[in-house]
């Protein structure tokens, strides 16, 4: 740093600058009217003024001692995962060493280095810059290098005023086979076939592409590359589809983290179609009606048994004739098409036939979904139970009803299930129910009062049912000692009932970290070592208990990839190793991504340095401070800040001087008037 001398014109004025002000203003309006009245020396006077207000600025000469600074390079080091996933960041940090031996050979430069990485979107170049300059003043930036893949998000808004400069760890000749998603659907009708668009991405015109749906046998297709391909995905059932699509890998790839993806269809109706089937009218079955009614995707279908077939009042049949309700059609030729069938206080009687409820049961454990609301019938042996739907119950009753009030409470499984666990803040606050039937529960009980179950739920082969163990549920709706949440709880239990992903509670989770895959399993019961199948090889990773119902445990990823993982009677499919799969899409390296900010503004140049980073750097040059950098070598402009370190100050005239002056100029303006007016009386 070299040191200079600066001098420039100061003032320290005698007195206050709106003082000064004042007084100019007054003189020049004096001397305005005093030139109007017919003074003699208007121009004498108005120089007396100038110096009088001269003098009392105090005008000086400032003197600045000023310290060269020296030029500030930012080296930003790209630190995102595409460049982990690549295994470039070592190359990076040896390159990172070369320029800083380089860089420390050049005269008046300071290197300042930042770490950046990937967002949620990806790497975006700016906000790296950003940080590097937060706190650089301006005046002193000399340029920008990166080092990097080149992978950014927002290459034209990185555009700046000074030279950035890439360099690439990577080679220009890179191979990277990979498996771009071009379109699938989030969901799907079930019934139907949906489609998901690939396109494979590689050198090689045509290359081997293994589909798996489910748990069904994985199918291997040879396929062209850079074309899109349709895989067609059936959508059987309600729920989640797992697809997961693979391409080998090749010799020379840059990562396979980008050779496989994994993605989940949900299989949903376009409407939902519910039968409601109520043996004897009472004051709650508005309540379970208006639940179901209150959901805008729901058709219902309600058959309410107003007069059983013992029934005498010796009223004439044509007054009692009504539209024939089509009992057949409902129950064995068309209950395949709805999603859910509530029996509510159900009375065993020959209007529907034990064939009718026996259809209802196979349909069941096929995969439909049935939710019983117990009445006094069932402590009689008269309901649901003694029917052939007893066999697909999770409970079974005994004895007559209890007659008591009781507030529900949730059980500890209850406390954990995602039907009923995100209620348990508020069940303090909720009202009692006044009636009871007593059972043994075979299935998982949620709600339990009076020292019995009253939400059961069950699974009975594919399908799955649910009991509600008292008909007093509607007391909560109807806001009876405070209500409780009934439309919450069992909108839930109807939907878990028609299998909605987000309330299962027998499920795998899978959650990708970088290195790392995280696995979550939720069950009933212990489900001991989850299995863990990558690139063909299975391994064990351990799961223990985090939370009633909840266990968990992680496998360290050699590499990334797709992954199968097998717990139980539950499996999964995942990209796992990777954190972001945005950071995975691309991973050759990438010059274009600065090319058109660099020649707009700045200027820089792309340097390629392998994927080891041991690539020779070009020469640094020093450029003017608004020369655009050239294309070749690293140009880093000469920003020329210095800072003052001393200052003195001198005064331009000391006050006698401008006493001096103002006694001549007053001397001088006596003169002229004292002529002027001898002048005038001779002409007189």
């Amino acid at each position: 740093m070299t040191g200079s001398d600066l001098v420039k014109l100061g003032f320290d004025p005698w007195l206050p600058p709106y003082l000064l002000l004042g007084l100019m203003i007054l003189g020049l309006g004096l001397t305005a009217l005093y030139a109007r009245l017919g003074g003699k020396a208007p121009v004498a006077r108005l120089c007396l003024l100038v110096i009088a207000l001269i003098g009392l600025s105090g005008p000086s000469q400032v003197r600045e001692e000023r310290l060269a600074l020296a030029d500030i390079v930012a080296i930003l080091v790209d630190r995102s995962e595409s460049m982990a996933l690549s295994d470039r960041t070592s190359g990076a940090e040896a390159t990172l060493r070369a320029l800083k031996t380089k860089l420390s050979q050049v005269e008046n430069i300071e290197v300042r280095v930042t770490y950046f990485d990937g967002g949620g979107a990806g790497t975006a170049l700016s906000t790296g810059l950003n940080q590097a300059f937060a706190d650089i003043p301006p005046d002193r930036v000399a340029g920008a290098i990166v080092i990097s893949d080149g992978r950014f998000i927002d290459g034209e808004e990185a555009a700046r005023p000074f030279p950035v400069h890439q360099i690439l760890v990577g080679s220009p000749k890179e191979r990277d086979r990979r498996i771009d998603l071009r379109s699938a659907p989030k969901q799907a009708p079930i019934g139907e076939i949906t489609k998901v668009v690939v396109r494979v991405e590689d050198s090689d015109p045509s290359v081997p592409l293994t589909v798996r749906v489910g748990t069904e046998l994985p199918q291997t297709l040879n396929v062209p590359t850079g074309e899109d391909i349709v895989i067609e995905v059936p959508i059987e059932q309600r729920g989640l589809v797992p697809v997961a699509i693979e391409t080998p890998g090749v010799a020379g790839e840059v990562s396979t983290a980008n050779n496989g993806l994994a993605l989940s269809i949900t299989g949903v109706r376009d409407r939902l179609r519910v039968m409601l089937v109520t043996g004897q009218p009472y004051a709650g079955s508005r309540a379970w009606r208006n639940l179901l009614k209150s959901d805008p995707s729901v058709d219902l279908v309600q058959f309410t048994i107003l007069r059983p077939p013992e029934k005498q009042d010796f009223t004439p049949t044509e007054e009692l004739s009504l539209i024939p309700f089509p009992t057949r059609e409902l129950f064995l030729d068309k209950i395949d098409s709805f999603d859910l069938v509530v029996f509510d206080r159900f009375t065993r009687l020959s209007v529907l036939p034990d064939a009718y409820l026996d259809s209802v049961a196979q349909w069941v454990e096929g995969g439909g979904a049935f939710l019983m609301l117990a009445g006094p019938s069932e402590g009689l042996d008269e309901g649901v139970q003694s029917t052939p739907l007893q066999r697909i119950l999770p409970v079974q009753s005994r004895g007559e009803p209890i007659e008591t009030a009781f507030k529900p409470t949730l059980t500890d499984r209850g406390l954990s299930h995602p039907v009923s666990a995100s209620l348990a803040a508020q069940s303090d606050t909720w009202g009692k129910w006044l009636r009871v039937q007593p059972s043994d529960a075979t299935g998982d009980v949620l709600l339990e009062g009076a020292g019995e179950p009253l939400l059961v739920l069950g699974q009975v082969g594919r399908g799955r049912v649910a009991a509600v163990m008292s008909d007093q549920a509607w007391l909560w709706r109807r806001g009876y000692d405070g209500g409780g949440p009934f439309d919450e709880l069992f909108r839930r239990t109807a939907h878990w009932l028609m299998k909605e992903a987000d309330l299962e509670a027998d499920r795998l989770v899978l959650r990708s970290q970088p290195g790392r895959l995280l696995i979550e399993r939720q069950s009933s019961q212990e489900p001991g070592p989850a299995q863990v199948t990558l690139s063909g090889q299975t391994y064990q990773a351990a799961l223990t208990a985090a939370g009633t119902g909840v266990w968990r445990g992680e496998s360290q990823m050699a590499k990334p990839g797709l992954v199968f993982v097998q717990s139980g009677d539950k499996s999964g499919f995942i990209v796992a190793g990777i954190g972001n799969p945005n950071e995975a899409r691309l991973l050759t390296a990438d010059p274009e991504a600065l090319a058109a900010p660099q020649a707009k503004q700045g200027g820089g140049g792309v340097t390629w340095v392998g994927r080891a980073g041991t690539g020779p750097l070009p020469d640094i040059a020093r450029l003017g401070k608004n020369q655009n950098a050239s294309t070749e070598g690293l140009g880093l402009r000469r920003a020329g800040a210095t800072s003052v370190t001393a200052t003195s100050r001198e005064a331009i005239l000391p006050p006698w001087a401008y006493a001096m002056f103002l006694a001549a100029l007053a001397l001088w303006g006596w003169w002229r008037e004292g002529r002027r007016m001898i002048a005038g009386r001779k002409s007189f």
